[in-house]
């Protein structure tokens, strides 16, 4: 497996880069990647998806610690591990709500979760929120019209009844690759008129295979579409790509 990721504040946002990514394993066998995205319009929105973000890696760290979930038998699908930390999140957003006096505006972020268990070659996506998902080289773009339906809004409900609700869920078997990327990866632009036509860096950051041999590929790349095609993004951005 090939991992690789970048973040990238955008130009709109001069002070505080409002996404948060995380890229690790929990226990030996699932990867877990996440990026999230602060709502611009929210309050802190660095805060919201930093919050998140490290929730996620606590709870990460949590089941991995906790090893009869880990080796359960029969073990624990890829869908089960990315339900069982989204509910994990999902309580201690609400008991973070509570002990930092938060209001719903100070906790809104997207988050796309992927989790992938390699002895099974399965991955299982969620997003919540737009942004973008790449699976094989079909490229999915999540847009809610810049009004996602952020997890914030659903604390005084259940967690069940939020879960069922969400409509952009990816079960994968057996994927070659699949890249996650926050909604920012749409708003690169360059003042440049000489790049070639049919170019796009959606498609050079999540299905182009060049530098796929060099462990900072994304990096290399977004700092190649800056120095060689002028292209910088609007909004923060970022990236995680995986090759299986």
């Amino acid at each position: 497996m090939k991992i690789y990721s970048v973040i990238k504040k955008g130009e709109l946002h001069p002070v505080y880069c409002e996404d948060f990514l995380i890229s690790t394993y929990v226990g030996e066998s699932y990867y877990m990647g996440a990026v999230l995205d602060g709502c611009s319009s929210g309050e802190d929105s660095h805060f919201a998806s930093a919050l998140m973000g490290k929730l996620l890696k606590k709870i990460s760290k949590d089941i991995s610690q906790q090893e009869r979930l880990l080796f359960e038998n029969p073990p624990l699908s890829a869908e089960k591990i990315a339900v069982k930390m989204l509910k994990k999140m999902f309580w201690e957003l609400r008991d973070a709500r509570k002990h930092l006096g938060l209001t719903n505006v100070e906790m809104l972020s997207t988050l796309i979760l992927m989790v992938y268990d390699e002895n099974e070659k399965q991955a299982f996506i969620i997003a919540i929120g737009d942004g973008m998902v790449a699976i094989d080289g079909k490229v999915t773009e999540i847009d809610q019209d810049n009004m996602p339906d952020y997890m914030a809004y659903h604390l005084n409900h259940s967690f069940d009844q939020w879960f069922q609700k969400q409509e952009h869920i990816y079960r994968v078997d057996q994927p070659k690759e699949i890249s996650i990327a926050t909604d920012g990866v749409d708003t690169f632009r360059t003042h440049k008129t000489d790049n070639p036509a049919d170019f796009s860096p959606i498609d050079f950051l999540l299905l182009d295979n060049s530098l796929e041999n060099t462990q900072n590929m994304l990096t290399r790349k977004a700092n190649i579409l800056h120095k060689k095609y002028g292209y910088l993004p609007a909004d923060d951005v970022s990236v995680i790509r995986v090759k299986f």
